[in-house]
């Protein structure tokens, strides 16, 4: 399997850099003329229709949604089978645990994702006239928007609350692992030998 996963990983960059090589040469300088700013920007109309829908609501939103929430239906699944299988009872634990961890994951992309599209096609696709309401929308926007971005750091997060396990072997990795090699290294730097 690791093999597969290798292909699909090189395919996912191979597709991810030729959808993202005109990122390379469609941004422009251009020079604000009101404040004299000179701000990096798209001006080809048709990448903008495609760095809108497909870049920023596809990609950026409707995928990762889609894939979190299909592995949480595969592990909804797993742990109603769990019960009929004959395995042993560490591995039932594990697989309770790891399905626990999806689902959380699930939920919190839900949360995460959700907020940030919807007011992002309220803003991009609603036909707003009133100003105030378009500088509210872009305050909220602002605020989820780093709720999206907490959605790249928040596996880590669930796995420590969520894994007993994982929270073990990352105190292992901490304290043994890390910390005895830097003790190590504070303990050999003077080894001089003072000569009288």
């Amino acid at each position: 399997h690791i093999k597969i996963a290798y292909r699909i990983i090189i395919f996912a960059i191979f597709i991810a850099i030729i959808e993202q090589s005109p990122c390379l040469f469609l941004y422009e300088h251009i020079k604000i003329s009101t404040t004299n700013i000179i701000i990096c920007t798209i001006t080809n109309e048709f990448f903008i229709q495609f760095n809108t829908y497909f870049n920023y609501l596809i990609i950026g939103n409707i995928l990762p949604y889609l894939i979190t929430f299909s592995f949480g239906l595969m592990a909804y699944r797993n742990i109603k089978e769990i019960n009929y299988r004959t395995v042993p009872l560490v591995r039932r634990e594990l697989d309770k645990q790891l399905t626990t961890m999806v689902l959380i994951q699930v939920i919190y992309t839900f949360f995460s994702i959700l907020p940030s599209m919807i007011i992002y096609l309220i803003l991009a696709y609603g036909n707003i006239q009133d100003l105030v309401l378009i500088a509210q929308l872009r305050l909220i926007y602002a605020i989820m928007t780093c709720l999206y971005y907490s959605y790249f750091a928040s596996p880590f997060y669930i796995y420590v609350c969520a894994s007993e396990r994982f929270r073990r072997q990352l105190i292992h990795v901490i304290s043994k692992i890390h910390l005895k090699r830097f003790q190590a290294r504070i303990a050999t730097v003077n080894q001089v030998i003072p000569h009288i």
